[in-house]
């Protein structure tokens, strides 16, 4: 019967122990589970003076400052090309010939109005001479043929300037980009046959209509490159287009950006990045905008600490009503209500859980040692 009991007693005293394990580990996981959500973090931030800015972003590109597609600019479609005289990315000055142009109709319209001319002139002479000899020659007839050497003159004229719109030049002093056409090709009046734009670069971004309401011409912006990473540079905005695009019901701004100096390594498309500093505030009191709440009647307040003390407990804190000036998304300028060296509480944090991580890892580890002792 002794024995009985002591195998009994022997093979469920594991058991028991671990039992009492189990009960003692889930009392202090709760235990501390409440505690932790009953004793908050607190911390405190000390009003500080400092400059304060207010940015808006926007996005867009590298272009050229200035840029002209050149196109024919004489009447008809199926005109030849001639000749080329440059190639893509070439420098070129102001009325270099780019192409030319087939000419027989210009020439041929050339021919036709000298020979007018001198019909016209053969006639006029005619009439001169008949009014020499005949004292009642009419007078009006001699006008006719007068007008009509003008008119033929001013067709040899414009004839001779459309011969020179078959010869496509530079608008100024540039680079060709974008050249698609070559000697024997057929173009229509409105094919771009190249583009010619400056060396120096400028900024085009879009802002939303809030932010564009906020930029004004002179405005500082920092650019950064996506495929330049470690590139900087600096700039102004130069323009702000007065009328909106509107895409897919979202109405945006163009604002054009002048750099503050010209760098090689920045080509036209290439995507940028700009911040554009609306307004500065030096030497203000600051708060991050976490410490400020609003009460029910719009009141902005902080909680402050009595006596500035920085203790890390609850008592002796009190709500202080105070007034803002400028903001933005991380600082707000206290223009009343608190001094500079005052300390202000940020809002609790609760650590629960934490504690409840931790204290399921207890218990995890509870059960996989019971596991472990029972097989």
């Amino acid at each position: 019967m002794m024995q009985s009991i002591f195998t009994w007693g022997k093979r469920h005293w594991k058991l028991i122990t671990i039992g009492v394990v189990f009960a003692g580990g889930a009392y202090w996981y709760f235990g501390n589970s409440s505690s932790a959500t009953q004793a908050p973090v607190q911390k405190t931030v000390t009003v500080e003076r400092g400059d304060l800015r207010v940015v808006v972003s926007g996005s867009g590109q590298v272009e050229a400052v200035s840029q002209v597609d050149l196109t024919p600019v004489i009447a008809g479609d199926g005109i030849d090309v001639l000749l080329v005289q440059v190639e893509n990315n070439q420098m070129v000055k102001k009325g270099q010939v780019i192409a030319v142009l087939d000419t027989q109709d210009a020439v041929r319209d050339i021919k036709n109005a000298q020979l007018n001319l001198q019909n016209a002139k053969i006639k006029q002479k005619q009439t001169e001479d008949m009014y020499e000899k005949q004292t009642k020659t009419d007078l009006w007839n001699r006008q006719l043929q007068e007008i009509g050497v003008a008119q033929s003159q001013n067709s040899l004229s414009k004839a001779q300037e459309k011969l020179a719109d078959y010869s496509i030049k530079a608008p100024f002093d540039g680079i060709v980009t974008g050249l698609s056409v070559e000697a024997g090709d057929s173009v229509a009046r409105n094919t771009i046959l190249a583009s010619v734009i400056t060396p120096e670069r400028k900024i085009v971004v879009n802002l939303n209509e809030v932010d564009a309401a906020r930029v004004v011409e002179g405005n500082r912006v920092e650019l950064s490159f996506n495929a330049l990473p470690n590139l900087i540079l600096g700039g102004k905005v130069s323009r702000i287009a007065t009328i909106g695009k509107v895409t897919q019901n979202v109405v945006s701004y163009e604002a054009d950006i002048e750099l503050d100096e010209q760098n090689d390594s920045i080509k036209p498309g290439m995507s940028v990045s700009a911040d554009i500093l609306v307004v500065e505030k030096k030497n203000v009191l600051l708060l991050p905008n976490a410490a400020l709440s609003t009460d029910e009647d719009g009141q902005v307040t902080v909680k402050k600490r009595m006596n500035n003390r920085s203790t890390p407990d609850t008592r002796g804190t009190e709500a202080q009503a105070i007034e803002i000036g400028l903001t933005n998304d991380i600082q707000t300028e206290v223009t009343s209500g608190i001094n500079e060296g005052d300390k202000v509480i940020l809002p609790s944090i609760t650590t629960s859980a934490t504690k409840a991580a931790s204290g399921g890892s207890v218990l995890s580890s509870l059960f996989r040692g019971s596991g472990r002792n029972n097989r």
